[in-house]
């Protein structure tokens, strides 16, 4: 991959790959062998874009606090630094131990930042989001919180975690009149397949119609998480989707967009999460999925989904299938 298949997110002068690699088992359902392997096979694979949280993965027992960050971090040392590589990271969610506890005051949201650099070992974190919003804290606050910590040089670029459409907009009327930056971007959580209520967190915000207008309007960068849907297309055409994977996504619904998907997909030689990925890719807005990988070639298998020829017709028979236009 060449800096021309770059993608440079508004407002910034980040240019990223297409594809985000999800740091969220660095470190803890993969071992420090393996997360090297995995992340030395995205970079060879043309990524230069990273994600990570500095709660990644503090649910798990008996891994060190962190450990997403941290792994990341000697990465980044054992490969001099990783010229050219982007490195987002999330600060401000609740403690595991505490989940009903939200964390977005400024002492919080600076105590996460300040390890998130110790972590990874950088001078400044390239692109850091608050990983939830709290309805009950004015976003101002917030917002003046992130600005100063770009304004000290401890982050380069802000951006949010599941927000809804209605406080991002805010937000960004709320920067326009302080003449502040604002959110360069959203990580909403986001694919072609529709989840069934009640399996997600109630802090976790789903791409829904009045989101997706909100983003089409302000031109805002969206960096979804979970958007491979567990692999539930590929899982269903195959008649392998697993208990996990069916409680989140089984249904109708989604059955029949596997059936859309799973035709284009044999026209291309392709899969159809694949296709889905590349359909997100040309949304009327800049987006750049996070690829959830646990292996190689894993990777390998999404990165293919850059070079589907798709014809506009194909991509709006997809998008015809889902509940807001694309």
């Amino acid at each position: 991959m060449t800096p021309k298949n770059r993608i440079t997110i508004p407002g910034t002068d980040l240019a990223v790959s297409p594809l985000c690699l999800g740091g969220n088992r660095l470190g803890g359902q993969l071992d420090q062998k393996d997360s090297f392997a995995l992340l030395d096979s995205y970079v060879e694979q043309g990524g230069n874009f990273i994600d990570s949280a500095h709660v990644y993965a503090n649910w798990l027992p008996h891994v060190e606090r962190s450990c997403s960050e941290k792994t990341l971090g000697r990465w980044l040392k054992a490969r001099g630094g990783a010229k050219g590589v982007v490195i987002a990271t999330k600060g401000g969610a609740p403690n595991v131990d505490a989940p009903d506890v939200a964390r977005l005051d400024e002492a919080s949201i600076r105590q996460d930042a300040s390890e998130a650099l110790e972590n990874m070992g950088v001078d400044a974190i390239d692109l850091f989001y608050l990983h939830r919003d709290d309805p009950s804290r004015p976003v101002e606050e917030m917002l003046s919180a992130v600005e100063r910590l770009r304004s000290e040089g401890a982050v380069r670029y802000y951006a949010c975690s599941n927000w809804s459409g209605a406080r991002i907009e805010e937000a960004a009327e709320i920067a326009r009149k302080k003449g502040w930056p604002g959110f360069v971007a959203n990580q909403p959580e986001w694919s072609l397949a529709t989840r069934n209520a009640g399996t997600a967190g109630d802090t976790m915000i789903q791409m829904n119609e009045a989101l997706y207008t909100v983003h089409r309007r302000l031109g805002l960068a969206a960096i979804p998480y979970s958007s491979q849907a567990k692999g539930y297309f590929d899982k269903a055409l195959g008649g392998a989707v697993d208990d996990i994977t069916a409680k989140a996504y089984e249904s109708p619904e989604n059955r029949s967009r596997a059936e859309v998907l799973g035709a284009i997909a044999r026209r291309h030689g392709a899969t159809p999460t694949q296709v889905m990925l590349n359909v997100m890719i040309h949304s009327p807005f800049p987006t750049i999925p996070i690829i959830g990988s646990r292996t190689t070639d894993q990777i390998a298998s999404s990165f293919k989904a850059l070079g589907l020829a798709l014809s506009d017709a194909e991509r709006a028979e997809v998008a015809g299938t889902v509940r807001h236009a694309m």
